[in-house]
């Protein structure tokens, strides 16, 4: 995720997700019992387009493309764009998209800073509604729509002030999307990392949904950001909201992004290791979620690429034309030295080869289309998305720039 990797470890160790105001509160109250519900899907729904993220960390705007990467609409809302009266802004300096498409088809903004859901309609940028995360000072850092009426959310931080357990976060909580109540919550203390001398939080971020599960990666660091556990990612079912598996990533710390690839039943996932330990206990995990229970199958050390930390932001699979276990990823320099470098590597073999590279922290989050490649890149001289040719060897072929009414920089692009 680029720079947003190191500030994000700065602020959430400042208790991240205060936000500089709220959106206007659509009470987050208790409801046990929501009625009878439809079964969770199996899977996210079918991508419509693609949204983009430009921010510069204080202001952020939402661009959206369609499916083949053209822009349709630059600038669809910003932070300037207010929504039912509310004096904060509509989107924070620090928003991400969710990991997969979401039910309903609006595009979803998952705001740290607001502790907030924003839904935008991509066809008119009309903003839908803007719903509060349940907990202040608990950072939402992913959510998984899992009927009209329900919705997981990860609350990555833990609000020491909170009086009751249920708004304190490090979870996962469990809402209404329509209204932001808080039907319950998934305790994860159990999964955290047992580490002398520290008390380690489970620290939950990212979320897809597989097979009818929903899969979580646990950061697993403690409330100072200094001390870190063994990465790991839980298995949840939504049909009983419990843990029914946990895979400890060994070797691997700061776990966060994951793809799934289904023809081989793989989850990958990016682990940049401890922050300012260039290399450390960073690479990429690959779970056998075919396997019963759920089992680490092997792990692509970070030495495998450049020996510098894996972008823990993202990791890609696309395999070529022919076929193949194919993906990417990318490295940064921890000591914002040396330049980012985009890899496409095999999660079989082990091997990766440089493909690009760019000053560091430019390359944002990037999203894969069949023999295409989007990559982010916020350069201040040149901001845009940059197309790579993946249907056989990874070539640059074009570049767009995302928002030309703003100005402000591509850092993340994901389907919707």
């Amino acid at each position: 995720m680029g720079r947003r990797l190191a500030i994000g470890l700065v602020a959430a160790a400042v208790a991240a997700g205060c936000g500089s105001g709220t959106p206007a509160r659509q009470d987050a109250g208790f409801e046990p019992d929501a009625g009878v519900e439809e079964p969770a899907p199996l899977g996210p729904p079918a991508m419509a387009g693609l949204a983009v993220l430009n921010s510069d960390y204080s202001t952020t705007s939402l661009s959206v493309l369609d499916a083949t990467g053209a822009l349709v609409r630059a600038d669809c809302v910003d932070s300037a764009t207010r929504s039912s009266g509310s004096p904060s802004k509509t989107i924070s300096g620090d928003a991400v998209l969710p990991s997969q498409p979401q039910l309903g088809g609006n595009v979803v903004v998952v705001d740290r800073g607001n502790v907030a859901l924003t839904f935008v309609d991509p066809v008119t940028c009309a903003i839908v509604r803007q719903i509060l995360v349940p907990g202040v000072r608990t950072n939402p850092h992913d959510v998984v729509m899992l009927g009209a009426r329900k919705a997981y959310v990860t609350r990555y931080d833990r609000n020491l002030a909170a009086t009751d357990p249920r708004l304190a976060g490090n979870d996962i909580a469990v809402i209404d999307p329509t209204t932001g109540a808080l039907r319950g919550r998934i305790d994860l203390d159990a999964y955290a990392s047992a580490v002398p001398g520290a008390t380690i939080l489970a620290r939950p971020d990212r979320a897809v949904l597989v097979d009818g599960r929903v899969i979580v990666s646990l950061n697993e660091i403690d409330q100072g950001f200094r001390t870190y556990g063994e990465g790991k990612v839980v298995v949840v079912d939504p049909s009983t909201d419990s843990v029914t598996d946990a895979v400890a990533l060994t070797g691997l710390a700061n776990c966060e992004a994951m793809t799934y690839v289904d023809a081989q039943k793989v989850l990958l996932v990016a682990c940049g290791g401890p922050f300012g330990k260039p290399g450390s206990a960073s690479g990429v995990a690959v779970v056998d979620l075919g396997a019963s229970p759920p089992a680490l199958a092997r792990v692509i050390p970070s030495s495998a690429f450049d020996g510098r930390p894996i972008g823990m932001g993202w990791v890609v699979a696309l395999p070529p034309a022919g076929g193949g276990t194919r993906a990417f990823a990318v490295t940064n320099d921890p000591n914002d030295v040396q330049p980012d470098a985009l890899f496409a590597f095999d999660y079989v073999a082990g091997t990766a080869d440089r493909v690009a590279s760019s000053a560091p922290y430019t390359l944002g989050v990037a999203v894969g289309l069949p023999g295409l490649l989007l990559v982010p890149n916020a350069t201040t001289s040149r901001p845009r998305i940059d197309f790579y040719d993946a249907s056989g060897t990874p070539a640059a072929t074009a570049a767009l720039t995302s928002d030309p009414v703003t100005g402000l920089p591509p850092q993340e692009i994901a389907a919707y």
